[in-house]
């Protein structure tokens, strides 16, 4: 992953990005605000699998929305829930291989916006893609969920002034 020094919050409940104290089943993972949009690294074991030693398709999708959610919400400034989303599986990702998981934001209206993103390996190898659309939050609701998010040092608050 590059080293950006700009990451996102987290939501403690969360599956992707939560602590593990609240949340004992989370992946525990850092969202990087990168030039392209936002990734992270993720490392797979056996708690993931779906069949013996490759990765569950849904742990794959999870990341994908997550990681695409994100990198729209940097690009606008505002929160948005996912409405669709699309994802192709290209190869098995196996346990314990590390990936990279990127999400940009391709096109965006006034209260929707679509993004893209890919999990991909050191070696170039990419495992999965996906294209997601997303709906802009009404104000209240942005605001709940941002106030329930956990911000550490060097996190950005999409919300706040640059």
């Amino acid at each position: 992953m590059n080293t950006c020094g700009k990451y996102l919050p987290t939501y403690k409940g969360c599956f992707v990005c939560g602590d593990s104290s609240v949340n004992p089943h989370t992946l525990h993972l850092k969202f990087c605000i990168t030039n392209e949009g936002v990734e992270t690294e993720f490392l797979a074991d056996e708690k993931q699998e779906g069949y013996r030693g490759i990765v569950h398709g849904g742990i794959i999708s999870s990341l994908l929305d997550e990681t695409i959610g994100w990198a729209v919400a940097v690009a606008r400034k505002k929160y948005f829930m996912t409405v669709e989303l699309n994802v192709q599986f290209l190869k098995t990702l196996p346990v314990r291989k590390k990936v990279i998981v990127k999400g940009k934001i391709v096109t965006h209206k006034r209260r929707s916006a679509q993004g893209e993103g890919m999990m991909i390996d050191q070696e170039g190898i990419i495992y999965a893609r996906a294209s997601a659309r997303f709906f802009l939050m009404q104000n209240d609701e942005a605001q709940i969920v941002h106030n329930y998010l956990t911000f550490h040092k060097d996190d950005i608050d999409i919300l706040g002034p640059e």
